[in-house]
């Protein structure tokens, strides 16, 4: 059989199957893998370069968000995990294993050259930071999408 005839019959009956006769779905989010942050430098006038490590394959990831604090505990436990500084990279729909390099700066500058993202945050020195994956949770009984947020990644001091 000619598989260009054959694959969008397949596609037809699976989504007849999974439309009117799937009960077996998880409403359980994904688990998101939190990064690994290496370094941070500072560069001077308020800028900062992070380099991460990170692997999130799923097909919800979003991007990540920076938290700092005064604490470690409160750079990874913020009272409100939508406050922190978020770095979105949704044109690059799966992301294996890599290396990133973050800049952070409250300025609207255009990225530095092998930057993979831009954080527009202000980092004071002796704070600690830590991120959080963002991935994308979607509600199919009211329609409506959020960010779900991985669990911490260790943290560093700012330097």
């Amino acid at each position: 059989m000619n598989i260009a005839l054959f694959l969008p019959r397949l596609l037809l009956a699976g989504f007849v199957i999974f439309s009117f006769g799937c009960t077996n779905y998880s409403t359980t989010a994904s688990v998101q893998a939190p990064p690994t942050l290496i370094s941070i430098t500072n560069n001077g006038n308020s800028n900062f370069t992070l380099k991460v490590r990170a692997q999130n394959p799923e097909f919800i990831f979003q991007g990540y968000r920076l938290y700092s604090g005064a604490t470690e505990t409160l750079a990874q436990n913020p009272p409100d995990l939508n406050a922190g500084d978020a770095c979105l990279l949704a044109q690059a729909t799966i992301v294996q294993p890599i290396e990133y390099t973050f800049e952070i700066d409250p300025s609207t500058n255009a990225n530095t050259a092998g930057v993979s993202c831009r954080i527009f945050s202000t980092l004071t020195p002796g704070t600690y930071i830590a991120m959080r994956t963002l991935g994308l949770s979607v509600n199919l009984q009211n329609s409506s999408s959020s960010f779900k947020v991985s669990i911490p990644s260790n943290a560093l001091i700012v330097p």
